[in-house]
């Protein structure tokens, strides 16, 4: 628009070929509502990681308890004779008389011996005979002030397994089960072997 010398007030055509500026209502609209739509989806992905993000916990910490149990167990001995008594080492299942009258450690037969807690120092201490039903074991060993996680349990089984070229006897499998909250079930197996000298790895 322009006015002339007389006071005219004309009107000026946009030029054939110039791009107008701006965006039109619909294009405005149109993106409002894919930008609308990407923040709904962006946010619900937001609001469903941080619903669920604490569930791998429960998983996590019963997988702890497992490792934390299984290594206290395999770090036991595995031996003929208690430990600290005469042949501990070298004490075979031919000479057991040798480790002294109430030292000889009856694999798979009563558990722990009286007086003794855990860590105990042989592995068939951890349950009462082999290759029977799993039993409870306390998360936390006796003893201790820290308290075991709420909702949290652990089972242990202990059997005579014979491994490649070792005998029945010298070889144990060891599976624990622990189980916690939202269903969850952590299981580890792990062999023990009598090996020389007998003594905790």
């Amino acid at each position: 628009m322009f006015i002339t010398d007389r006071g005219a007030v004309c009107q000026s055509k946009p030029s054939a070929g110039v791009p107008q500026r701006g965006f039109t209502l619909i294009e405005t609209i149109v993106f409002l509502l894919v930008v609308g739509i990407g923040v709904v989806g962006l946010l619900s992905a937001i609001s469903t990681s941080v619903r669920y993000s604490a569930d791998p916990l429960p998983q996590k910490q019963a997988l702890a308890i497992a490792e934390a149990l299984m290594e206290e167990i395999t770090s036991a001995g595995f031996t003929f004779c208690r430990a600290g008594t005469p042949n501990f080492e070298v004490a075979t299942a031919a000479d057991v008389a040798n480790c002294g009258a109430g030292n000889v450690e009856d694999v798979g037969i009563g558990g722990a011996e009286a007086g003794e807690v855990r860590p105990f120092d042989n592995v068939n201490d951890y349950v009462s005979n082999f290759d029977v039903a799993p039993i409870d074991i306390p998360i936390t060993p006796i003893g201790l002030a820290m308290p075991a996680p709420a909702g949290y349990k652990a089972t242990l089984s202990i059997a005579q397994a014979g491994l490649l070229n070792i005998g029945t006897s010298e070889a144990l499998l060891i599976s624990l089960t622990v189980t916690g909250p939202n269903n969850t079930r952590v299981v580890l197996d792990s062999y023990r072997t009598r090996y020389a000298p007998r003594v905790s790895p």
